[in-house]
């Protein structure tokens, strides 16, 4: 699976899944996927702006290995595509940018998850 990442004119992060954009009206599962790639693009975005670089040629693609018998993502990659004209003395750092990304950390350590409700709290009689 491919969920491909790139930036409208003025910046904007628009992620997409076999052409068609993921947003809210989409599966919450597809939005859960997207936002790794997604909050990558916010690091590389912000990456660019402070050197005054353009957005124009810069993609991310967000390669996603599923594993179809456990229902369950194995491994992603973020691959950042940038333009030619990309100064080759930058490539460590953008790749550094991307480790920053919060979302990503919490896919690499994901905190544990409770279920609770209303009903799990004593009735005082």
């Amino acid at each position: 699976m491919h969920i491909d990442i790139k930036f409208n004119e003025s910046g904007k992060i628009i992620p997409s899944y076999n052409g068609k954009e993921i947003t809210m009206d989409e599966s919450p599962y597809m939005i859960y996927l997207a936002t790794t790639g997604m909050c990558s693009a916010v690091y590389v975005r912000a990456f660019f702006a402070q050197r005054g670089m353009s957005l124009e040629e810069v993609k991310l693609t967000q390669i996603i290995t599923y594993n179809r018998m456990t229902n369950m993502v194995e491994n992603m990659e973020i691959k950042v595509d940038l333009p030619s004209t990309f100064p080759t003395k930058y490539n460590k750092a953008i790749k550094a940018v991307v480790d920053q990304c919060p979302v990503k950390k919490h896919m690499v350590t994901p905190p544990t998850v409770s279920v609770s409700t209303n009903l799990d709290v004593a009735v005082v009689a």
